[in-house]
């Protein structure tokens, strides 16, 4: 009995020693842990937590903080990106709605002390351009908001529509558009129907911001390739552009050299109408050959 006892006392200073043993190191680890994401939180770094401590537990603790850390990183580096491009976005608009703004102010003011009719017709002729040049922006600055704002997904009138009859039906809406500039699109098409359950508004205004954004910049020339996976590639030449200006095509308010009279919102209202109807869209840009690929 008494060697029973002994072995048993031994028995029990042994896990008393282990476990005081695993409950110091798992302070250990937690001190690490504490002091390193306090010290992470404060940024500047990428670096992650990373104790000494081989629990298991432990371990498992440090690797869902750095998931965590990992997510917050992310999303303040899309809110500092987000700031940054709020803030040019405000200073882009401001620019292009004082420019005309003091162009109708000024001619407003010469045209008061005006005496000779000719040169009166002439002030209105360009007053009514900048009006125009303002309500077109404010309308492209409407549609922007419309087209990012996340919360009108409820508006959106799903219905089965034919891509193929639906892209067709919008080319030859341009049809004036492409005699002014002597363009011929080239229409490859497929056989038969490509349906999808969609919002065909929403569809309508990507297809016309691409072919629009086309006929403003290409050479001469168009071409509209779709297959029966519903991917469409718009090419055209456009010996302006440069692989920097079509990394940017769809960013906000970013215009080429001869695209002035643009606010720079059609690619990207498209790009984000593409998103909200889970489709993608692309620019690749060959052999002076500017393509968008859209799939819907």
């Amino acid at each position: 009995m008494e060697i029973f006892l002994i072995i048993l006392s031994i028995a029990l200073a042994a896990a008393g020693i282990i476990l005081t043993a695993k409950i110091i190191v798992i302070k250990k680890a937690a001190k690490e842990i504490n002091g390193q994401f306090s010290r992470l939180l404060q940024g500047g770094t990428n670096a992650l937590i990373n104790i000494s401590c081989a629990d298991k537990d432990m371990r498992k603790l440090a690797c869902s903080l750095n998931v965590s850390l990992r997510e917050l990183r992310e999303k303040e580096l899309k809110y500092v990106n987000g700031d940054k491009d709020l803030k040019a976005a405000i200073t882009n608009v401001a620019h292009d709605i004082r420019t005309p703004l003091t162009a109708i102010c000024g001619y407003t003011d010469m045209l008061k002390e005006e005496k000779d009719s000719a040169k009166s017709l002439k002030y209105l002729s360009i007053i009514s351009e900048r009006a125009t040049t303002l309500k077109v922006l404010s309308e492209e600055l409407f549609k922007y908001s419309v087209a990012a704002n996340k919360n009108l997904d409820k508006n959106q009138e799903l219905e089965k529509t034919d891509v193929n009859c639906l892209l067709q039906e919008t080319l030859f809406s341009f049809y004036s558009k492409f005699c002014e500039k002597n363009i011929v699109p080239k229409f490859s098409t497929c056989k038969g129907e490509i349906l999808r359950i969609t919002d065909k508004n929403s569809l309508i205004r990507i297809f016309s911001n691409i072919i629009e954004n086309a006929i403003k910049y290409s050479d001469g020339d168009f071409i509209i390739d779709i297959n029966e996976n519903g991917t469409i590639r718009f090419s055209n030449t456009a010996r302006n552009l440069n692989n920097v200006d079509v990394a940017k095509l769809f960013d906000r308010f970013f215009t080429v050299e001869n695209g002035k009279s643009s606010t720079g919102l059609g690619l990207s209202i498209a790009k984000q109408l593409t998103k909200k109807l889970g489709g993608e869209i692309s620019a690749e840009y060959h052999n002076n050959v500017l393509t968008i690929v859209l799939k819907i």
